[in-house]
Protein backbone atom coordinates (compact mmCIF):
# COMPACT_ATOMS: atom_id res chain seq x y z
CA UNK A 1 0.00 0.00 0.00
CA UNK A 2 1.78 3.22 -1.30
CA UNK A 3 0.88 6.14 0.70
CA UNK A 4 -1.59 5.11 3.20
CA UNK A 5 -2.24 6.93 5.94
CA UNK A 6 -4.93 6.66 8.24
CA UNK A 7 -5.95 8.80 11.37
CA UNK A 8 -8.62 8.77 13.76
CA UNK A 9 -9.64 11.38 16.07
CA UNK A 10 -12.02 11.71 19.25
CA UNK A 11 -14.32 14.92 18.67
CA UNK A 12 -15.28 17.30 21.69
CA UNK A 13 -17.89 20.01 22.56
CA UNK A 14 -16.79 23.28 23.19
CA UNK A 15 -18.49 26.17 24.37
CA UNK A 16 -17.29 29.34 24.44
CA UNK A 17 -13.96 27.80 24.59
CA UNK A 18 -14.21 25.74 27.69
CA UNK A 19 -13.65 21.98 26.33
CA UNK A 20 -16.64 19.78 27.36
CA UNK A 21 -17.54 16.41 26.88
CA UNK A 22 -16.69 13.51 24.10
CA UNK A 23 -19.37 13.72 21.46
CA UNK A 24 -17.85 11.29 18.21
CA UNK A 25 -14.61 10.92 15.88
CA UNK A 26 -13.20 11.87 13.21
CA UNK A 27 -11.28 9.48 10.44
CA UNK A 28 -9.27 10.43 8.13
CA UNK A 29 -7.73 7.83 5.13
CA UNK A 30 -5.31 9.03 2.79
CA UNK A 31 -4.53 7.07 -0.56
CA UNK A 32 -3.12 7.44 -4.15
CA UNK A 33 -4.17 11.42 -4.09
CA UNK A 34 -7.33 11.39 -2.81
CA UNK A 35 -8.39 11.95 1.32
CA UNK A 36 -11.54 10.13 2.94
CA UNK A 37 -12.99 12.12 5.53
CA UNK A 38 -15.60 10.49 8.14
CA UNK A 39 -17.48 12.48 10.51
CA UNK A 40 -19.90 10.62 13.37
CA UNK A 41 -21.13 12.66 16.26
CA UNK A 42 -23.81 11.68 18.94
CA UNK A 43 -25.58 13.71 21.65
CA UNK A 44 -25.90 16.95 19.47
CA UNK A 45 -28.59 19.03 20.43
CA UNK A 46 -29.07 22.37 18.48
CA UNK A 47 -32.19 22.41 17.54
CA UNK A 48 -32.76 22.99 13.21
CA UNK A 49 -29.49 25.06 12.97
CA UNK A 50 -27.44 25.06 9.88
CA UNK A 51 -24.43 23.17 10.72
CA UNK A 52 -20.97 23.25 8.99
CA UNK A 53 -17.88 20.87 8.85
CA UNK A 54 -14.67 22.65 8.26
CA UNK A 55 -10.78 21.66 8.43
CA UNK A 56 -9.02 23.69 10.55
CA UNK A 57 -5.38 25.13 8.50
CA UNK A 58 -3.03 28.27 8.64
CA UNK A 59 -5.70 30.62 10.70
CA UNK A 60 -8.47 29.23 8.40
CA UNK A 61 -11.47 26.86 7.94
CA UNK A 62 -11.51 25.19 4.75
CA UNK A 63 -15.45 24.14 4.35
CA UNK A 64 -16.42 20.79 3.61
CA UNK A 65 -20.22 20.39 3.58
CA UNK A 66 -23.10 20.30 5.92
CA UNK A 67 -23.72 17.59 8.67
CA UNK A 68 -27.57 16.90 8.91
CA UNK A 69 -27.82 15.86 12.75
CA UNK A 70 -31.46 14.05 13.69
CA UNK A 71 -32.21 13.25 17.30
CA UNK A 72 -29.02 14.21 18.72
CA UNK A 73 -26.61 12.26 15.65
CA UNK A 74 -25.17 12.74 12.91
CA UNK A 75 -22.93 11.44 10.36
CA UNK A 76 -21.09 13.20 7.60
CA UNK A 77 -18.74 11.68 4.63
CA UNK A 78 -16.39 13.44 2.02
CA UNK A 79 -13.58 12.81 -0.10
CA UNK A 80 -10.86 15.54 -1.08
CA UNK A 81 -7.88 16.09 -3.14
CA UNK A 82 -4.65 15.75 -0.73
CA UNK A 83 -2.60 18.58 -2.36
CA UNK A 84 -5.64 21.20 -2.38
CA UNK A 85 -8.67 20.30 0.02
CA UNK A 86 -12.00 21.32 -1.02
CA UNK A 87 -10.57 23.78 -3.40
CA UNK A 88 -8.14 25.23 -1.57
CA UNK A 89 -4.74 26.29 -1.42
CA UNK A 90 -4.00 23.92 1.25
CA UNK A 91 -3.12 20.54 1.12
CA UNK A 92 -3.96 17.73 3.56
CA UNK A 93 -0.68 17.83 5.77
CA UNK A 94 -1.47 21.54 6.59
CA UNK A 95 -4.79 21.10 8.12
CA UNK A 96 -4.47 20.18 12.07
CA UNK A 97 -7.91 19.72 12.99
CA UNK A 98 -11.79 19.19 12.04
CA UNK A 99 -14.26 22.12 13.82
CA UNK A 100 -18.29 21.30 13.28
CA UNK A 101 -20.50 24.72 13.92
CA UNK A 102 -23.22 26.26 13.47
CA UNK A 103 -22.64 28.16 10.04
CA UNK A 104 -22.97 31.92 11.18
CA UNK A 105 -21.52 31.47 15.08
CA UNK A 106 -19.04 29.14 16.18
CA UNK A 107 -19.37 29.82 19.93
CA UNK A 108 -20.89 26.27 20.55
CA UNK A 109 -18.78 23.92 18.73
CA UNK A 110 -17.62 20.25 17.95
CA UNK A 111 -14.00 20.16 17.14
CA UNK A 112 -10.96 17.99 17.07
CA UNK A 113 -7.26 18.66 17.02
CA UNK A 114 -4.61 15.86 15.46
CA UNK A 115 -2.29 14.94 18.36
CA UNK A 116 0.79 15.24 15.88
CA UNK A 117 -0.40 19.21 15.68
CA UNK A 118 0.13 19.18 19.52
CA UNK A 119 3.28 17.86 19.37
CA UNK A 120 4.74 19.98 16.43
CA UNK A 121 3.34 23.14 18.76
CA UNK A 122 4.84 22.01 21.90
CA UNK A 123 8.38 21.34 20.25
Amino acid sequence: MSNYRRLISYIYAYEGGVKGKNIGFAKLETRNGQCRIQVSVRKVFLGSQDMGVFLLSAGSEIFLGRIFVRNGAGEFRTSVAVDHVAGSEHNIEQCYGLTIHNMDDSWQNYTTIWEDAVAHAAE
